[in-house]
């Protein structure tokens, strides 16, 4: 059995690999591949793939770059931040918490002052709020995020060149059309499928 590791360090030769998402795929019969420079991209790519309800063991990310030179300008080679993902979703729970105090405290607060009068009011609309709040963020941080750790794997310093490969394998037909159509249409450097061993396959 080939892992996703061994398959990237065999077909990009020349680049280091960074990270692998885990738990490490293994090739199966059906493996839908797509290689971009745009770690967005590939952030964006993962989500739509989660969207089929894959698990993480059968969807995968490997980050590489090229090698850096040993000497006086030598540095630790880049490493996935998960943390990224962390920073992103707390960004995200501010946003929503603002705008759902503002819409929780006007609408509950309208509500109650239209049933029971002023001060009924005032404290609809301050548990509006802190309802609003909740839920908002809540929201706004599960909209949109990605739940795997090839999510999690997309997360690296900008300043650094990788080479992003998306993976779900499968050994389902239908599956691994459902992915390739999810995929396409994207400006991917490459988009293929290859079988258990690595060689390309048709669809």
């Amino acid at each position: 059995m080939m892992t996703l590791r061994e398959f990237a360090e065999r077909e990009f030769t020349g680049l280091d690999v960074v990270s692998v998402s885990q738990p490490e795929p293994i090739l199966l019969e059906r493996n839908v591949m797509a290689v971009t420079d745009d770690v967005d991209q590939a952030r964006a790519a993962v989500v739509a793939l989660e969207d089929l309800e894959i698990d993480d063991a059968r969807l995968g990310l490997v980050l590489l770059e090229p090698p850096h030179a040993w000497g006086a300008e030598w540095h630790e080679p880049g490493h996935a931040d998960p943390e990224g993902a962390t920073r992103l979703a707390a960004v995200r729970a501010a946003i929503g918490a603002v705008i759902g105090a503002v819409l929780g405290g006007a609408l509950i607060g309208l509500i109650a002052a239209a049933m029971g009068g002023g001060s009924t009011g005032l404290a609809g609309a301050l548990v509006g709020a802190v309802a609003g709040a909740v839920l908002g963020s809540i929201t706004c941080v599960f909209a949109g995020l990605g739940g795997s750790t090839a999510y999690a794997d997309t997360f690296v310093d900008s300043k650094d060149s990788h080479v992003c490969l998306v993976s779900l394998h499968t050994n389902d037909r239908d599956e691994a059309k459902a992915a390739r159509k999810r995929l396409s249409g994207r400006p991917w450097a490459d988009l293929f499928d290859v079988d258990a061993n690595g060689k390309p396959r048709r669809h």
